[in-house]
């Protein structure tokens, strides 16, 4: 199952860092016409260069997406260099609708074909029923998928904190949905199912919240670095024993020369994996602090 995969590759490589990859086609050097190869090629090296050092590869589909068809090719090329790697694949899509074409969903992204990955991010606020197709795909072939809880963007408060005349707040309430829900899902080794939620670093009070609401759901953790999330903001989402998170940063990692003519080289392979490994002890750090 995805959390025990997740779970024993953590404590191997005692990393806890989730290489977001978000490309920027503009930063990128390249032919006219040949972008997203060349956004293909930047990040086939960058996954090389840090494949010890992360617990896990984040692609966001939405900036492959922007490239069109070409995009696509490009996606499934990072995507097949990651599993040649070991390198579990958390595809950020953010997939949401009614039970039927949920299910088109998950077949296309949690099933067998060229873009499915190992677990997905969905969004839960359309009620369970769109997440079953999902859920069942966690249940038969044991992959993974993070529900939007609490997100990391200023304006989530809008709707994610309004208060139900119930009493709570709607994070709350899906919490808990998500919580009972668990309970007929297998577990790993230390009590975790593959129903994972999504909470952002920006959110450091609502990580501890969390972390004691749903103590089988692994979280998935953005707005590390760039967003302004630190190492002691995320130490919260761990369990005692530091496993039960992946926390994850892109432009601060695979951006992070400040250059707009990138190409495939050492010296982009070399401050990703300089930038991976200082985010990986300085979490480490935090953990040991706590």
């Amino acid at each position: 199952m995805f959390a025990a995969r997740l779970h024993e590759r953590v404590r191997t490589l005692d990393s806890r860092v989730c290489l977001g990859i978000d490309p920027r086609p503009g930063l990128h050097a390249h032919a006219e016409g040949a972008a997203a190869e060349a956004v293909a090629d930047y990040f086939e090296l960058l996954l090389e260069a840090t494949h010890d050092l992360v617990a896990c590869c984040k692609p966001q589909s939405a900036f492959f997406e922007a490239m069109g068809s070409d995009g696509f090719h490009a996606l499934e090329r990072v995507m097949a260099k990651a599993r040649s790697l070991g390198v579990p694949v958390l595809l950020d899509a953010k997939r949401g609708d009614i039970d039927t074409t949920a299910a088109a969903y998950a077949e296309a992204y949690l099933g067998d074909g060229r873009l499915a990955a190992d677990a997905l991010t969905v969004n839960g606020y359309l009620g369970m029923d769109s997440l079953e197709p999902f859920v069942r795909a966690v249940q038969g072939r044991g992959r993974g998928v993070f529900v939007l809880l609490k997100t990391s963007n200023p304006g989530s408060s809008d709707i994610q904190d309004l208060e139900l005349a119930g009493g709570g707040r709607l994070y709350q309430h899906l919490g808990g949905l998500l919580r009972a829900r668990a309970t007929s899902l297998p577990t790993d080794a230390r009590g975790y199912t593959g129903l994972g939620v999504v909470v952002g670093a920006t959110h450091a009070a609502h990580l501890a919240e969390l972390r004691r609401a749903l103590p089988s759901s692994v979280m998935l953790v953005p707005g590390y670095g760039a967003q302004g999330g630190s190492a002691a903001d995320v130490a919260a989402a761990f369990d005692a024993a530091g496993f039960g998170a992946v926390i994850s940063a892109s432009r601060s990692l695979t951006y992070s020369l400040g250059r707009s003519d990138l190409v495939a080289d050492t010296a982009a392979a070399d401050a990703a994996r300089a930038a991976t490994r200082a985010m990986r002890d300085a979490i480490n750090a935090a953990l040991a602090a706590r």
